[in-house]
Formats: structure tokens, sequence, C-alpha cells
């Protein structure tokens, strides 16, 4: 990507800085992974991308599905749907 079109830039851009860039979307997060002249390499892919993550959970409660839930196909959670 031509480095002219990077929303926000550090004063050096260095291979591991996070830069944001246009898009059609809004500006969007990214890694640098090669620095050139007029260019800059990124990796648009969120940081945690190919890591195995590993998550601690407690269970807290069960209860049973109430009838709107069952019809629906899925939970409702605190306060109803917002579907």
């Amino acid at each position: 990507m031509p480095i002219k079109h990077l929303a926000s830039k550090p004063k050096k851009l260095v291979v591991g800085a996070i830069v944001k860039m246009n898009t059609s979307d809004g500006a969007k997060d990214a890694t640098v992974i090669k620095v050139g002249k007029f260019n800059v390499n990124l990796d648009t892919n969120h940081p945690l991308a190919g890591q195995a993550l590993n998550f601690s959970i407690a269970i807290h409660d069960v209860r049973e599905a109430t009838a709107e839930e069952i019809a629906h196909g899925h939970v409702h959670g605190i306060g109803g749907y917002h579907h």
C-alpha cells in the first residue's frame, strides 16, 4: 500500500508497528510487515490470528430454557431478546 494512503502512521514506520489504513469501510488497523521507500506491506489479520487461545471459565448458573427460547431456537438472556 502506498504510505501516503495510510490514515495514521508513526513518525518512523517500522516492522511490527500498528497503523490505520483507509478502506471503503473506514479506517482499519493493520500491522506493518515490510517498509519500502514509498510503499508498505501490511498484515490486516487480527493480532491473535493463528494463536492458540486458552480460556479459564466458571459456570455460575444453569437454568431451563423458556418456552419462548425453545420456540425461537436460541437463548434470549437477561432482559429478553434483541433481534
